[in-house]
């Protein structure tokens, strides 16, 4: 009984190989040249994500941004979002970079976040780094507080959250919208509101506990609304967490920055 159904089993799969081989006889060359484009295209594109990732994870941001743009797939548009607004955040600005040369990688992550949120529209992630790098190009210009971007933001900030009710990133920078709008004197003008802020803080640190950035945005928070000691244990809690990639070393270098202040 097993030898015959072996036997079958050997049988249909010799049939369906040959059938195979015969579809692909009769298949047009430009279908079967369209096919192996495919297969080459996939094939390079897992090759490039993991040292793309790599890049990223070292500091390389702009190298990581680089490899990671051509890549027509949603993870790695994200990617190369992160990177060049990440070389503009952490490299850049500190080392007294022109602000055009600033803007203009935060250009190069806003059409990259614009493309992985096309590819996904479920991507709350990417809706998040579209709001990111338009808020950090409108710090450098000068016009978050009399244009429209602060409303552009907050729509942002709302739709990554109905993708993702617990997204943390989303959660932190809405938080941080309304303490920038309250600190400029135009939350009534905006929708800003004081009572929003720890609260989302709160939820956005429960979701991503061990993320080091959301520690130093709350400890900055709590310090702006003088709470100055729930600030520092927040900072405290940041330089226990351990280092995962280059971001989380410049985040635990500002936090060492903000404890001796």
């Amino acid at each position: 009984m097993a030898i015959g159904v072996t036997t079958r089993r050997f049988a249909w799969a010799c049939r369906s190989r040959s059938e195979a081989r015969s579809g692909a006889q009769s298949a047009s060359p430009p279908t079967l040249r369209f096919l192996v484009a495919l297969v080459v295209l996939a094939t390079s594109a897992a090759a490039a994500a993991q040292p793309a990732e790599l890049l990223y994870e070292k500091g390389a941001f702009d190298a990581a941004y680089e490899v990671a743009v051509p890549l027509p797939t949603a993870a790695m548009q994200l990617l190369a979002a992160r990177a060049a607004i990440d070389h503009a955040v952490y490299r850049l600005a500190p080392s007294g970079a022109s602000l055009d040369e600033q803007v203009a990688w935060l250009r190069r992550g806003l059409a990259a976040a614009d493309s992985a949120a096309e590819l996904d529209p479920t991507s709350a992630p990417a809706v998040v780094q579209q709001a990111r790098a338009r808020g950090e190009i409108a710090r450098r210009s000068g016009v978050l507080r009399n244009l429209d971007v602060a409303p552009q933001l907050r729509d942002l900030f709302d739709r990554a959250l109905e993708l993702d009710p617990d997204d943390a990133d989303a959660l932190v920078g809405l938080a941080m919208w309304h303490l920038e709008l309250v600190e400029r004197g135009v939350a009534w003008l905006y929708g800003g509101d004081r009572s929003a802020i720890l609260p989302l803080l709160e939820r956005g640190v429960a979701a991503a506990p061990e993320q080091l950035n959301l520690r130093v945005e709350y400890a900055t928070a709590l310090r702006a609304l003088g709470q100055e000691d729930a600030a520092r244990e927040q900072l405290r809690l940041a330089l226990a967490l351990p280092l995962r990639s280059a971001t989380d070393a410049f985040e635990r270098e500002r936090a060492e920055a903000m404890l001796q202040e």
